[in-house]
């Protein structure tokens, strides 16, 4: 569950919550120091949307060409072994 989170929902939502951030900074700067505070309805949100996705493209990219084994590796599955799972594995031969 970590990892999906880490993989998708956060790369794709960082745009969004650095500019939520930086918004609510602005509105109580504007509080004490006066001007004019941001409209987040008219905010740049197809710009966040598409950051955000290809942060999670770039995220997602960079975990595949990352992991992965030889094409000769060989797979051991999951095991149970003296009270414990041993989980699987590429091995290389």
């Amino acid at each position: 569950m970590v990892r999906v989170f880490l993989t998708y929902a956060l790369p794709f939502l960082l745009p969004l919550s650095v500019y939520l951030a930086w918004a609510w900074y602005r509105m109580g700067y504007v509080k004490r120091h006066g001007g004019e505070a941001p409209e987040i309805e008219k905010g740049p949100w197809p710009l966040l949307l598409l950051l955000g996705a290809i942060l999670s493209l770039g995220v997602m990219a960079t975990t595949a060409l990352m992991r992965g084994a030889y094409p000769d590796a060989e797979y051991t599955p999951p095991r149970y072994e003296d009270g414990r799972v041993i989980p699987g594995q590429l091995e290389e031969k």
